[in-house]
């Protein structure tokens, strides 16, 4: 179990990292890689198990299409 750590006013940026390092250094691995993941549904990539095209040109010309630009996918 974590310790609670209580400071009145604000910490100064190295006081800060110290107490985030120690929080860190406190979790098990897997709790450290469970809260590194953000689960999100991506529109348009979930909607079907998968996908077949014919060639690449074919996958780059739906993905310009179809995802939205903040997915990363377009080019």
């Amino acid at each position: 179990m974590k310790k609670l750590i209580y400071h009145i006013g604000k910490l100064n940026e190295e006081e800060q990292l110290k107490l985030d390092m120690e929080d860190t250094f406190s979790r098990t691995v897997e709790e450290r890689i469970e809260l590194g993941f953000i689960p999100m549904n991506m529109p348009i990539i979930d909607e079907a198990p998968y996908r077949i095209f014919d060639s690449m040109d074919g996958y780059r010309r739906w993905a310009k299409e179809r995802l939205p630009s903040w997915l990363g996918y377009t080019g």
